[in-house]
């Protein structure tokens, strides 16, 4: 039997993502179908690893099990229509294209029939081993080109979703660690082609495929390690956005600056109406807009915030902002609730421009703050 850090690295990270997958799949705390899917790709690559695992080690060899006891299942072909799902489902989709299980469906009939012929029908059903590993060699193309047809897919439902309109009451899904899943998953990909083509059409020494597909499952690895806790973390944070804006029941959708007082209170009456309406949790928010929705010029309204502030408008915005997000981090109904979900839900558009924000208005950052509101 052959061990080394290498396949037990391999080892370690599949059992992880194998138990990962079960809890997720059978916790209530994540009873989302976004986690299902997400579920249900790390257990295919746990398992497929796995099954790299056995033939890497040599242990079927050694306790003169046939080799055909494990025989594959073409899980790659599962793989691809989950992270597609996954990604669509994150995203809001409640249409799953079914289609994308075809070419699984077709295969396993196939894949099954080989199992039992070598395992119960090898004396009375006669098939050339040659042309059996041919057939999963076909799957494998086939599996390598339905995986680039779902990492585009996938990016193209992110541009989609990136520059589609929403109202002012839509939670918007952050979709750069998406595009960041995509590219790590498109490294992944390339490294799955190029070790194709060199086992199939290069001749190599042992040793050298040994190495090269190592690199191969190292990589899906760490991308079980990645995935899994980046989505959960993630969906964990849009979840808590969720909740908060649910109880936001007056929130007005859009702008409603339309018919205010054009007298002497101007500002007063533009103030009140960006507090009432909740304007500054649209990260989208510019003076541009404001000015639009108010039938002011940029210049007039801009000068208008500054006489009666001393601030700029993206300045004033985000005041509003660290006053939301203070009044959420006091609030006992949101104590669970993550930093970053409460940041983001006051109008943030990211971690570090909430905490950049947030000590240069209170002088402390929000964890310091929430563990100051709680003592108090």
């Amino acid at each position: 039997m052959l061990f080394n850090p290498f396949n037990l690295f391999i080892l370690s990270a599949s059992i992880h993502g194998l138990l990962f997958g079960i809890v997720v799949l059978f916790s209530k705390k994540f009873n989302a179908k976004p986690n299902k899917y997400l579920a249900y790709y790390i257990l295919l690559v746990s398992l497929n690893n796995v099954y790299f695992w056995f033939l890497d080690t040599n242990i079927v060899s050694h306790y003169n099990w046939d080799y055909y006891w494990l025989f594959p299942i073409q899980w790659d072909l599962l793989m691809f229509p989950a992270f597609y799902y996954f990604i669509i489902s994150y995203l809001g989709s409640k249409k799953i294209p079914r289609y994308y299980m075809y070419p699984f469906y077709i295969s396993f009939p196939f894949c099954l029939f080989f199992l039992l012929q070598q395992v119960y029908w090898k004396d009375s059903i006669n098939i050339d081993t040659v042309w059996i590993q041919g057939f999963y060699n076909v799957l494998s193309y086939i599996s390598i080109l339905c995986t680039a047809f779902a990492i585009y897919k996938g990016y193209k439902k992110i541009v989609t979703y990136k520059n589609s309109g929403h109202s002012l009451s839509s939670i918007r899904i952050g979709v750069l660690w998406l595009k960041r899943l995509l590219l790590l998953a498109m490294a992944v990909f390339f490294i799955w082609v190029l070790i194709t083509i060199y086992n199939n059409f290069i001749d190599g020494d042992i040793e050298t495929e040994r190495i090269t597909t190592y690199i191969l499952w190292i990589s899906m690895s760490l991308l079980i390690y990645w995935m899994g806790y980046q989505g959960i973390y993630h969906l964990g944070i849009f979840n808590q956005r969720k909740k908060i804006r649910e109880n936001l029941s007056h929130l007005k959708v859009g702008c409603n600056g339309n018919g205010f007082n054009k007298g002497k209170n101007r500002y007063e009456d533009i103030d009140r109406t960006i507090r009432k309406d909740k304007l500054y949790i649209d990260p989208s928010i510019s003076l541009s807009s404001v000015a639009e929705c108010f039938e002011l010029s940029e210049g007039y309204l801009s000068r208008l915030i500054n006489k009666n502030t001393g601030l700029n408008f993206p300045n004033y915005i985000n005041n509003l902002r660290v006053n939301e997000a203070q009044r959420l981090l006091k609030d006992p109904s949101y104590q669970n609730y993550t930093i970053v979900a409460i940041g983001l839900e006051s109008g943030f558009n990211s971690r570090s421009a909430f905490y950049s924000s947030f000590k240069n208005h209170t002088g402390v950052i929000p964890s310091e703050y929430r563990k100051q509101a709680n003592v108090s």
